[in-house]
């Protein structure tokens, strides 16, 4: 690996406008500022997705979709490559669920849910976030579809990978549904080969168990652009929505089978 090689990618989840990619590289700037200024990769990937949760164009913090009941539960995951990995589920009531996440990998759990994450959240004193404050307004898309789901970043500092997703999940799942995002290998996987982050139906992206054997392939020597080529394959072009992005030492790969804005920032 080459060291003071920086490569930080974003994405605004499967189905996202294209030209919302202001959005992803807003995240992405910020997300290598923060890296650049000494802190460590699992933060600058935190803040990064932070700025997309930020974002109500996005489906993820304050743009996050509401249950059947009305409800607002977020889904939020990061990961390293030295097997940091925090998550929250069905998160209610805080501005930024990545940054619970981040918190959940100094503690001795994995993952946290429901009242237990908010009550996390709350001791920690993670800034909260009213109802009134969600604008979900992420239904707008180039497809008409009214499906889209997690916003991600991966990053490579020239010596490790991280990865970190989030999400307010499925326009009017079932309270309580938890998706492909807190599952560690399904929504999210990264380790000394590189770092993957997927987006779309999540409940399909489980079942292929779909970053880590996308993550196995950049670990057995393929490139990026291979992986995802592969990846887009296992689903089904019109019944399943899915997007990655990607990032080994030789390189990334970003792409999707609906629209998707992404963004990435090379700096050697």
């Amino acid at each position: 690996m080459t060291e003071n090689k920086y490569i930080f990618l974003t994405h605004g989840g499967a189905g996202s406008k294209e030209e919302y990619q202001d959005g992803t590289l807003q995240a992405a700037k910020v997300g290598l500022k923060v890296l650049k200024s000494g802190a460590t990769l699992m933060d600058s990937v935190c803040r990064a997705v932070a700025v997309l949760e930020d974002d109500f164009r996005f489906n993820a913090g304050v743009g996050s979709h509401p249950r059947s009941d009305g409800s607002v539960q977020m889904d939020a995951a990061v990961m390293d490559g030295q097997g940091q990995f925090g998550a929250v589920a069905a998160l209610e009531g805080f501005r930024n669920p990545i940054h619970v996440a981040h918190a959940v990998t100094r503690t001795q759990y994995k993952v946290l849910v429901d009242r237990g994450a908010a009550q996390f959240a709350k001791k920690a004193g993670f800034e909260t976030l009213s109802a009134d404050q969600i604008t979900a307004r992420g239904v707008d898309f180039s497809t008409g579809e009214e499906v889209t789901d997690t916003v991600g970043c991966v990053a490579y500092d020239g010596k490790s990978f991280a990865a970190g997703l989030s999400t307010g999940g499925i326009r009017g799942a079932a309270p309580g549904r938890v998706g492909d995002v807190p599952l560690i290998g399904c929504g999210l996987y990264a380790g000394p080969a590189g770092a993957v982050a997927a987006t779309g139906d999540g409940e399909i992206i489980t079942m292929h168990l779909t970053a880590i054997r996308a993550y196995q392939m950049l670990e057995r020597g393929d490139r990026p652009e291979m992986v995802l080529e592969e990846v887009l394959h296992w689903f089904h072009p019109v019944n399943d929505a899915i997007g990655l992005i990607l990032v080994s030492d030789d390189g990334y790969a970003a792409g999707s089978n609906r629209t998707m804005a992404w963004s990435v920032l090379e700096e050697n």
